[in-house]
């Protein structure tokens, strides 16, 4: 198991949600008050799309992470039924790989989710609209 394929399992959901939360207020909020007062508009009119494209982007590899997360479950599973030679030491590392693939698993699962919720608001949400 390669710790570029772990920390994609473990990081690459939470961070991909942060980047949707970042780009897109920063995207709606310069689009909604650029300067001292609000805008009944957007000031591009295809502020929607960017944001269901950074949306839909930001989904897909919180799907792929989530992906990758399962997979290195599957992996240490079947190297647990295949044990090697070195009992101990080989025991040890497959349970973190399992424990990491199966953390990897619970956290891609919560920002995939997360991330769905977020894009959602653009569906019910005007981006310019009053909060009160």
């Amino acid at each position: 198991m390669s710790a570029m394929r772990t920390l994609t399992a473990l990081f690459g959901a939470p961070l991909l949600w942060v980047v949707q939360m970042s780009l897109s207020e920063a995207l709606a909020a310069y689009a909604c008050y650029p300067h001292q007062a609000p805008l009944a508009a957007p000031v591009w009119s295809s502020l929607v799309l960017m944001l269901a494209g950074i949306s839909l982007i930001c989904l897909i590899g919180a799907l792929l992470s989530g992906f990758t997360a399962w997979s290195l479950w599957r992996q240490a599973e079947q190297e647990r039924k295949f044990p090697g030679t070195d009992k101990n030491r080989l025991a040890d590392a497959q349970g973190r790989r399992r424990f990491l693939a199966r953390l990897g698993m619970m956290s891609s699962l919560l920002f995939i989710i997360a991330t769905l919720f977020t894009g959602c608001a653009i569906i019910f949400v005007s981006p310019c609209s009053s909060w009160f």
